[in-house]
């Protein structure tokens, strides 16, 4: 009888949790969204006014570098309204919230100030004039909250300017896993051509399941792989290996000269005499200096042309100074697809090239 009360007693306890708790300790979804896509929360009319002009002209600047324009980050805004009226847009991957501290009256605002805590909220409100802050899986799993904050519209401006590269880095590492996955979603890895670059190179590259050997030759030096959209686009990773024998074979136009002679000896179209360059003329090639995998590597960024047809699209070429084996590595990486986006796709490539192992 007396083990029967106990017993009794502690259901009556957990019966009587309130709703809060038992949310608590209730599984979250997953979240659902696109790479590059971002949910703006902010009250509408910071977003209809000069705050979200500025959010626009950063997050919605241009990609570098396309033929015709396409946005860092695919943006949507909502509310705290819309969020409460449709709740599947609380289950999106990543959030960027915008709001005055100064404003008591703002929805935004308020929601911040509940997710902060009331210390940290009073704090940053007292001793800053902007600032920024990271949450983590409010509503879902796997869900990223950038909290961008000022003291008035001039400081929110400021906080957008000066935080946004950093903000955009931590996007960009929250979409590495969903980039990896479309990567190699039809097959994992092909072990055919990872085995060729392999042997070819000295280098481990994860080449995807999906992709075909268009060109090999040895004596040269030289593989092209390939990828077939379903959608229609083409993606291309050219490989060429040379001597190293000084540093000026890392120099912006050395590399370009290289690309174009390996690219007009096999890209061709149906009309005659028409191959395919680097075009600097139109638009600018961005070039940069870093390192991949312990490797000095300079990388060019532009847009590639056929000489006589309509054709272009993005391209980022890298020379490896691959010291083991006393070699550059030249990759040219490139995209072709008419009428549909190429952001993500020229991302794909990128992903592959900067994740190699030198051997």
């Amino acid at each position: 009888m007396y083990k029967l009360i106990i017993i009794s007693l502690c259901f009556f306890s957990l019966a009587s949790c309130n709703d809060e708790v038992v949310n608590q300790y209730s599984p979250k979804p997953t979240a659902l969204g696109r790479l590059n896509e971002i949910e703006i929360i902010s009250d509408d009319d910071v977003w209809d006014g000069s705050t979200g002009d500025s959010i626009r002209y950063y997050f919605g600047s241009s990609y570098p570098i396309m033929p015709t324009p396409e946005p860092i980050f695919d943006m949507r805004q909502f509310s705290p309204w819309d969020l409460a009226q449709e709740p599947l847009r609380r289950e999106l991957r990543t959030y960027v919230f915008v709001a005055d501290l100064q404003d008591d009256e703002s929805e935004t605002t308020r929601m911040i100030r509940q997710d902060l805590g009331e210390e940290r909220f009073m704090n940053l409100k007292i001793s800053k004039e902007y600032s920024s802050t990271i949450g983590r899986d409010k509503w879902a799993r796997n869900q990223l909250l950038i909290y961008i904050m000022g003291n008035g519209k001039s400081n929110i401006h400021r906080a957008i300017r000066e935080k946004f590269p950093t903000i955009a880095s931590k996007i960009n590492e929250h979409d590495e896993a969903q980039l990896t996955a479309s990567i190699y979603s039809v097959r994992r890895i092909n072990l055919g051509l990872k085995r060729k670059v392999k042997e070819m190179y000295g280098i481990d590259m994860a080449v995807p399941g999906d992709y075909r050997m268009a060109v090999e030759d040895e004596g040269q030096k030289q593989l092209w792989l390939r990828r077939d959209d379903k959608k229609g686009a083409i993606l291309n990773i050219m490989m060429q290996a040379e001597k190293y024998e000084d540093q000026s074979q890392f120099d912006t136009d050395k590399i370009k000269n290289t690309l174009n002679t390996l690219s007009k000896q096999y890209v061709k179209t149906n009309t005659f005499g028409s191959t395919m360059i680097i075009n600097d003329e139109d638009l600018p090639v961005y070039d940069y200096g870093y390192e991949i995998d312990g490797h000095y590597t300079r990388e060019l960024r532009g847009v590639w042309e056929m000489t006589d047809d309509f054709m272009a699209g993005p391209f980022v070429a890298y020379g490896i100074n691959l010291k083991e084996s006393n070699t550059i590595l030249y990759i040219y990486a490139f995209v072709y697809g008419p009428g549909i986006s190429k952001r993500n796709l020229i991302q794909q490539l990128d992903h592959i090239v900067k994740n190699v192992k030198v051997i």
